[in-house]
């Protein structure tokens, strides 16, 4: 079978002390006047006054915007209040630094100066028609690989689900991950982003968009982050753990942007935006029977991926190496404290299944990418086993 590829990616510079190059990225972008976005926890780290000092050297004025918010993702209001922070300081570049959410809101805002509507009305795959004004993103953790993709996720506040607005308009300029700025997360937020960053490279390699070039990278980037997240996890200033997990983080961020998601967010986004569980405890307590109802379609893909986890496969069925798989990923998640069922996660209500399977399978922009065709009922017997 002949296969028809796109691969698309930002401008990509990684690697120790790459946030020094900063400055100078942002000046060949043409800035005169950046808005800076970021959260508390990353001021308090002190890499505000650093990226600001860079700007100045190169003679560019800069703006900070400091995000806070009471739900795991950010709300639709949020990414049009920057805009207007934007458009009043007439910036010319915005240059997002934190978690994904952050990114999230720097990519969106950007795009909200040259389109005209609200968030709302871009949420799908490729409703945003024009490009924003440039934009530099910069990771803290590894992650969500936002800093790659042309994807903004957001809590819907009309209906209290979390919807993703999916653009080639949103693809940054360029991105900056520098490791070192990992450093700082904490234990919880280093399992959360870094079981993220996994599942980014997992449900695509997994998925009807994949192709040969993503299959390749994502092999890369499961076995680096099954080796490096532990590490991480267990000593936050294992550096050679913070090198690898940022690496295998960019790396997944581009099978996402190029092969997609499918069951495991699309089933995830009810949960999320009903009961606001961050991101990545959102996936891992449904992942699992996800992945089993799916597996027989792609046996072979599980087994590979069960030997890129580095378990050993030989002389073991297909299906037996396969299901090694979802057993490596059961002891991950619970080394890492992350939840592996609804019921860790104090959700217990059943009578709730219906509605998510309803707001689940309206996702079609995911599920489409999914090996196996889901009905309503389908996804109600996924929920039901993630209790």
């Amino acid at each position: 079978m002949f296969q028809n590829i796109n691969f698309t990616t930002p401008s990509i510079i990684f690697g120790m002390d790459t946030l020094n190059q900063v400055g100078k990225q942002a000046k060949k972008l043409g800035a005169s006047r950046v808005l800076l976005l970021t959260g508390p926890n990353v001021q308090k780290a002190g890499y505000v006054e650093k990226v600001a000092a860079l700007l100045k050297a190169e003679s560019i004025e800069v703006e900070v915007n400091i995000q806070g918010r009471n739900t795991p993702e950010p709300a639709t209001h949020i990414p049009e209040a920057v805009a207007e922070v934007a458009k009043n300081m007439k910036a010319d570049v915005i240059i997002g630094m934190g978690g994904g959410s952050v990114l999230d809101v720097a990519k969106m805002a950007s795009a909200l100066l040259t389109n005209p509507l609200k968030v709302r009305d871009y949420f799908g795959r490729e409703k945003v028609p024009n490009r924003g004004i440039p934009t530099i993103m910069i990771p803290t953790t590894s992650g969500t690989g936002a800093e790659v993709t042309k994807h903004a996720i957001f809590l819907d506040e009309e209906t209290q689900v979390k919807k993703a607005v999916a653009s080639s308009a949103l693809l940054p300029n360029v991105a900056i991950i520098d490791p070192l700025l990992t450093v700082s997360c904490p234990q919880v937020v280093t399992a959360n982003a870094g079981i993220d960053a996994l599942i980014h490279a997992v449900e695509p390699f997994v998925s009807k968009n994949a192709n040969p070039v993503t299959d390749c990278i994502a092999l890369k980037a499961i076995s680096l982050m099954t080796k490096w997240l532990g590490p991480a996890f267990a000593d936050g200033d294992d550096l050679d753990a913070r090198y690898n997990m940022a690496l295998g983080s960019v790396m997944a961020g581009l099978v996402l942007n190029n092969s997609g998601t499918s069951i495991v967010h699309a089933l995830a986004y009810p949960i999320g935006g009903e009961y606001h569980v961050p991101h990545g405890p959102s996936l891992t307590c449904i992942i699992l029977p996800c992945f089993d109802y799916i597996m027989l379609a792609r046996q072979e893909k599980f087994a590979l991926m069960a030997e890129a986890m580095g378990e050993r496969i030989e002389g073991l069925t297909t299906r037996e190496a396969a299901e090694l798989s979802l057993i490596a990923l059961e002891d991950l998640l619970k080394k890492l404290n992350l939840p592996t069922t609804l019921t860790h996660l104090n959700i217990t209500d059943r009578s709730r299944v219906d509605q998510w399977a309803i707001d689940a399978h309206a996702e079609q922009r995911l599920l489409s990418r999914a090996v196996r065709k889901l009905s309503v009922d389908d996804i109600k017997i996924i929920y039901n086993n993630s209790f």
